[in-house]
């Protein structure tokens, strides 16, 4: 709601939730379950704007975390299919590309990254920023005494209940992995906006991948906040709505960029 209320007057936001994708939550409850992939996830979101009409009239994709991934193979479909004409934006919010550089087995994710990230959604559940050290991120319990240091929680929080919400929090990530395994998309005859937030998930990395997918030049802003965050920020929904106000970039329908070529 922060965010959309920022948005031009005769913006009308609509919301592709992927939790009501019944396979989609049920592949992070069920490690065994069967995944749907990104492609899959794409198609069923598609339809759903198609059938509400959106499609048909200038529209912008905006996508935050994994959701980026999603938008990213809709406006491809789109593209392909000689629909892209109205897609007049294509926004990712802090969204992890999906390219080589990126993709993990699930058993070589980096402990300390996702302990990190955890933090970041511990903090925002409790409306307050956790800091963390190499400590904090070494493990569970040192990450407990952090956040109890920091009155992000009460004195006398249970390990074991912040392991159950901890695990609950990396099978969502395991799923998400293998949503994207295998996944590597061609660049688009398109610019990518990215807003990363000053605490990304991977701030080390300038432009998160997209440069690599983003036909054209891609255009980068920089917000307050964290991931989880983020969405908040009145900075975010300013960017927004600044992409909204600016002029279409003409595209050519059914193009793709391929390295090389």
């Amino acid at each position: 709601a922060d965010l959309t209320a920022r948005l031009p007057e005769d913006t009308a936001p609509y919301l592709c939730d992927l939790g009501t994708v019944t396979e989609y939550v049920t592949a992070a409850l069920d490690p065994a379950a069967p995944v749907v992939g990104v492609r899959e996830l794409a198609a069923r979101c598609l339809a759903e704007l198609t059938a509400a009409g959106l499609t048909e009239r200038p529209f912008a994709l905006v996508g935050w975390s994994f959701g980026g991934v999603v938008g990213y193979e809709i406006a491809a479909r789109l593209d392909a299919e000689g629909r892209g004409g109205t897609l007049r934006e294509l926004a990712v919010l802090d969204s992890i590309a999906p390219v080589a550089a990126f993709q993990r087995s699930d058993d070589a994710l980096d402990a300390a990254l996702l302990l990190d990230w955890f933090a970041m959604y511990l903090g925002a559940r409790r409306g307050r920023r956790l800091v963390t050290d190499a400590a904090a991120t070494r493990d569970l319990d040192a990450l407990l005494d952090a956040a109890v240091a920091q009155g992000v929680l009460p004195a006398g929080t249970e390990p074991a209940g912040l392991r159950k919400l901890y695990t609950a929090f990396h099978a969502g990530l395991v799923r998400n992995n293998r949503c994207t395994a295998g996944y590597l998309p061609a660049p688009l005859d398109r610019a990518v906006t990215v807003v990363k937030p000053e605490r990304s998930l991977l701030p080390a990395s300038p432009d998160l991948g997209w440069s690599e997918l983003s036909g054209r030049p891609l255009r980068l802003r920089h917000v307050p906040g964290d991931h989880y965050t983020m969405l908040g920020e009145p900075a975010t929904g300013t960017a927004l709505a600044a992409l909204l106000a600016a002029p279409p970039q003409p595209v050519r329908p059914g193009a793709a960029v391929r390295p090389g070529g």
